[in-house]
């Protein structure tokens, strides 16, 4: 057995080299822009057509450097992106079991090695995410986040301690906007079990991952790599390619009808400024101070461990803007409305204190809940256009998940007055 002090070294180099293959493996491309109607068909078009030419050499026997789905992944591919570390050392078998399918297709790995991976210590349970299907290709490529999570793990992940999964590997090709990520599978490494959007968290639990979040923020806070990191975008270049996905396909309305009774009338009178709304809270999110957000922080999006601490997973929504973004998100969407109520303000200095004591910034209670009110717009649209997806659109989450989100991000918008927070 190896002694613990040379297993960190083991597992330390193992992260080192393939920190340099995520970034390798990227392929470079030009930062994302906002697509329009002509790009994202012939965009599509060209995804299409990639991934049949790919299929085809398949069949003819020449290996795909990125796997389809979790299945693709066979001892003679893991052995490429598991073992460069180690001299000799191979994956003998694997074995998937589980697996779901949402923005992308996943599945827990039980890997095998010989003797020399075994020795060496190399990750034995991994967790598997793939686009596998055109419509999460096409979700996250043209809005933008397809480098994303495989981003997070290269160069954010390494730099972090906080309760997050650890990566092994990631790639993307540029043409088929297929995607692979080789993640900790934190069930079995840590005894956790993932959250669903309807769990019921305390307010002490957002507290403890308040403090994660401070933490991630602070490290990045105004940094240099936010600008150099070109697969990373600013909530206003987001904002675009919004408005731009928009003008293909707009399903808000659908989401609003649809969620009407759940939406305090006094909203329902102004929905057409919701958007508007959105609109001028990520412009000036981007005039704010800017660090790394998570994006999507909601409850769906995190993990419980055996020692109690709740982790966040699902890195895939990554960009950079004002702390706000994932402050407002996760309180609005985490507790009830009442519970919400009592305990925001509360919640809200205890991420001020966190940030400050990790050497960030001091945030007035003012200045902070000016901008938590200006936050609140962007869950509303993303789960009232979840909620309004025709039947060619996958479904991401049920129905009675969407209409709880929508209840609750709704409340918050009145109860804050954020239309007059942001002049609306």
């Amino acid at each position: 057995m190896l002694g613990r002090a040379r297993s960190r070294s083991i597992v330390t180099t193992i992260l080192w080299v393939v920190t340099t293959r995520l970034t390798a493996a990227r392929q470079p491309c030009a930062k994302p822009s906002a697509p329009t109607k002509a790009s994202a068909l012939i965009r599509i078009g060209e995804v299409a057509l990639a991934e049949a030419s790919q299929r085809l050499l398949t069949r003819l026997g020449r290996r795909a450097q990125v796997p389809r789905a979790p299945a693709d992944a066979d001892a003679e591919w893991l052995t490429i992106a598991l073992c460069s570390a180690v001299p000799r050392a191979a994956v003998t078998a694997v074995t998937a079991t589980g697996g779901s399918v949402g923005t992308t297709s996943r599945a827990a790995l039980t890997v095998s090695y010989n003797d020399a991976g075994a020795a060496a210590g190399l990750p034995q349970k991994v967790f598997i995410k793939c686009t596998s299907t055109l419509a999460q290709r096409l979700m996250l490529g043209l809005g933008g986040f397809i480098e994303c999570e495989a981003g997070f793990y290269a160069d954010v992940r390494p730099r972090l301690e906080i309760e997050a999964p650890h990566g092994y590997f990631a790639a993307v090709d540029a043409r088929s906007w297929r995607s692979i990520l080789l993640l900790e599978d934190v069930l079995s490494t840590r005894g956790a079990r993932f959250l669903g959007p309807q769990a019921k968290v305390s307010p002490q639990q957002l507290a403890d991952l308040l403090s994660s979040v401070a933490t991630w923020h602070r490290a990045l806070w105004n940094h240099r790599d936010l600008m150099r990191w070109r697969w990373l975008r600013s909530t206003a270049e987001q904002m675009r390619t919004i408005d731009a996905l928009i003008g293909m396909a707009d399903r808000r309305g659908v989401g609003g009808r649809r969620s009407r009774n759940l939406t305090p009338a006094s909203l329902r009178r102004r929905r057409h400024d919701l958007y508007a709304g959105m609109r001028r809270s990520m412009q000036l999110q981007a005039h704010a101070a800017q660090t790394y957000l998570h994006g999507d922080l909601h409850v769906a999006n995190t993990y419980l461990t055996a020692a109690g601490t709740l982790g966040v997973c699902d890195w895939q929504v990554g960009l950079k803007g004002c702390w706000a973004h994932d402050v407002a998100y996760l309180l609005i969407t985490a507790l009830e409305i009442d519970e919400r109520r009592s305990s925001e303000s509360e919640l809200l200095d205890h991420y001020r204190d966190r940030l400050s004591q990790a050497g960030g910034p001091r945030i007035t209670r003012e200045e902070a809940f000016l901008a938590y009110r200006r936050a609140t717009f962007y869950p509303h649209f993303a789960w009232t256009y979840t909620l309004g997806r025709s039947r060619l659109q996958p479904s991401f989450q049920p129905q009675e998940v969407c209409l709880m989100m929508i209840e609750r991000i709704s409340a918050a918008i009145v109860d804050l007055n954020s239309l007059e927070a942001v002049g609306l």
